[in-house]
């Protein structure tokens, strides 16, 4: 094989590469922000239980903060109990910040304090104690 041959095959291996690359990065931006399950979306409920059926994102990939119907404010310091078709009713629910300024909060769930961001999931089953402990947040 020549030299000029050899740097040919050079150039076309990295340029191919360089466009693989490329196409990682355009999907992974094209995509950014859309998973299945973190989002909250319209809610089914079944015996008692909450689904979530679809999406309902805005345009730069967060949740919507706005107060839907099926929505459910915690009042920071007050215990709800999980109940199939009461206040809390059992499922998957996301967890929105209620305050413009707190991105992340406390929530107590089964006996367990866990810091939630906005946009975390959270499932809570029948019976559980649920108390959002440092700031009002809402569960859609």
């Amino acid at each position: 094989m020549e030299p000029n041959q050899i740097a040919l095959i050079v150039i076309i291996a990295v340029l191919v590469v360089v466009l693989i690359a490329a196409a990682v990065v355009a999907l992974r931006k094209k995509n950014k922000g859309k998973t299945d399950s973190d989002k909250a979306g319209k809610v089914n409920v079944v015996d008692g239980v909450r689904y979530t059926e679809s999406d309902k994102i805005t345009s730069g990939g967060e949740v919507n903060v706005t107060h839907n119907e099926g929505d459910v404010v915690l009042k920071a310091g007050k215990t709800y109990k999980a109940e199939k078709n009461g206040f809390l009713m059992p499922g998957k629910y996301t967890v929105l910040s209620a305050s413009d300024g707190a991105d992340s909060f406390n929530i107590r769930a089964g006996g367990f304090v866990r810091e939630y961001k906005h946009g975390d999931s959270i499932v809570i089953a029948e019976g559980d104690e649920v108390t959002a402990v440092s700031h009002t947040v809402v569960l859609r």
